[in-house]
């Protein structure tokens, strides 16, 4: 069974870092994401950026530009037999305030940290979805390209 689903991430930039979510499964393997989720019935996807940026890192942001629209699929990590396709729109979006790193009120499941990763390193770490560092690196050069189609593999 395959599950679409529209998510809303957001990019956080400070200085060379990108906050990211530590996430550790039951199978001890450990992943890092961009804070963001799922958007709800009538909600915006602007809205849903604000919301799963606060819910999950305790992040006051304004969004200020759609950067990247992407799919991916993956196998459930939790459920056997389901495939999640998922279509992201990732925002560039501003910290409204001073910010130190720290779980919000309403985490992914999975969660166990919020993070700042320096942008060069990312490739050394197992990221979701895999090609994330190079999403990352098209904001740093500015490309305009904002679909990137499928990119699962």
């Amino acid at each position: 069974m395959i599950r679409s689903k529209n998510t809303a991430k957001a990019i956080i930039i400070d200085n060379d870092r990108v906050l990211l979510l530590k996430k550790k499964y039951d199978d001890g393997s450990i992943m890092y994401t961009l804070p963001g989720g799922t958007q709800e019935p009538g909600e915006s996807l602007e809205q849903a950026v604000i919301r799963e940026a606060y819910e999950e890192a305790a992040a006051k942001v304004s969004v200020i530009k759609l950067l990247n629209i992407y799919e991916h699929q993956r196998h459930s990590k939790t459920q056997q037999g389901k495939i999640t396709h998922k279509i992201e729109f990732a925002f560039l979006c501003h910290l409204e305030a001073l910010y130190q790193p720290k779980m919000g009120h309403h985490p992914d499941p999975h969660q166990v940290s919020v993070e700042w990763k320096k942008i060069d390193q990312l490739a050394q770490l197992t990221l979701s979805p895999k090609r994330l560092s190079e999403i990352i690196a098209r904001y740093m050069t500015l490309d305009a390209n904002i679909y990137l189609g499928d990119i699962s593999q």
